[in-house]
């Protein structure tokens, strides 16, 4: 072993690839590893902030890794960047990534100040996903990749056009979460916890596949964040005065035939996700079918956000 005593420390937040690689270096070269995780006090002023896990979860997480690494370790929970670093005599050795190089840097000049010896800082290259981007708690949060670092975009984009095999049509008859028989249903209460959802959040956060469904959100007063139209329902072209009556001012157009996802809704609808709740575009007209966009809205959607879309005979 390298060091007596490793630290490492960060929110471990839907733990991936690179909190991984990060801890797994602990394992190796440290006799005791002691591991730092963020309250959720301190995890506040982070990005999508409502879909963080919660500290059990987190905490349970990291002890999952240490118990497959057959490694014991200590868990402290962090209220600020310090921990144990300024008290704890038998550490000599603290790994970062260099996001977190900076923390470490604190560390070792309030160490100085107080007489400690300066801890070595080890440092661990990111891992990377598809795209060639540092993998991250907050791109996972935000719907850009998975935890091992799967790009949904790269993915989609890989192909002109995805045809629906026809092993799934049986599957996608299957509603994808919870079934509102309709709107009329929703008890007053369920609508006044979702706005105040959106109101903690500062934004909207629900997506709307399909005319009707965008229609009656905004009927009860929650205006999806995205919407896809295509000016059809069950078959059937939407009059003019209904179609105005949810266009938004500005929108996207894109081309989408029946029963697929085409490169240019795939693009049309990640330029949408991507470009932040302040986006001045927030809706997709369709000219085709907006059916199985459903599955790239679901892709692309921040976690916790809402997909709102019609299941046909539900």
């Amino acid at each position: 072993m390298k060091f007596h005593h490793i630290v490492c420390g960060g929110t471990f937040d839907h733990l991936h690839k690179g909190h991984k690689k990060l801890l797994e270096a602990c394992f190796k070269d440290g006799k005791k590893i002691s591991i730092g995780i963020t309250s959720m006090a301190f995890v506040r002023p982070k990005r999508y902030y409502n879909s963080i896990e919660t500290y059990p979860v987190r905490k349970k997480s990291v002890l999952g890794i240490a118990v497959q690494n057959r490694k014991a370790v200590s868990i402290i929970k962090l209220k600020d960047i310090y921990g144990s670093t300024l008290t704890d005599t038998t550490i000599d050795a603290i790994y970062v990534t260099k996001e977190t190089l900076p923390g470490a840097e604190e560390i070792n000049r309030e160490r100085t100040k107080i007489g400690m010896k300066p801890l070595f800082i080890g440092m661990v290259p990111f891992a990377l996903d598809d795209d060639g981007d540092k993998i991250s708690s907050e791109r996972i949060r935000q719907g850009l990749i998975s935890r091992e670092g799967t790009s949904y975009y790269k993915y989609l984009i890989g192909k002109d056009i995805h045809y629906m095999p026809e092993s799934l049509r049986g599957v996608l008859r299957k509603p994808l979460g919870r079934v509102v028989p309709s709107f009329s249903t929703l008890l007053e209460s369920q609508v006044k916890n979702m706005k105040d959802s959106v109101n903690n959040q500062g934004y909207m956060s629900h997506i709307a596949v399909g005319d009707i469904i965008t229609y009656n959100l905004k009927k009860i007063g929650l205006c999806p964040s995205i919407s896809i139209i295509d000016g059809i329902t069950q078959r059937k072209a939407l009059n003019k005065e209904f179609i105005d009556s949810i266009l938004e001012k500005d929108y996207s157009n894109a081309p989408n035939k029946k029963g697929t996802i085409q490169k240019e809704a795939v693009n049309a609808l990640y330029t949408i996700f991507t470009s932040g709740h302040t986006r001045a575009i927030k809706q997709l007209l369709i000219q085709g079918e907006e059916d199985l966009l459903t599955l790239v809205a679901i892709l692309f959607s921040p976690l916790k956000w809402h997909v709102w879309y019609g299941q046909s005979g539900k």
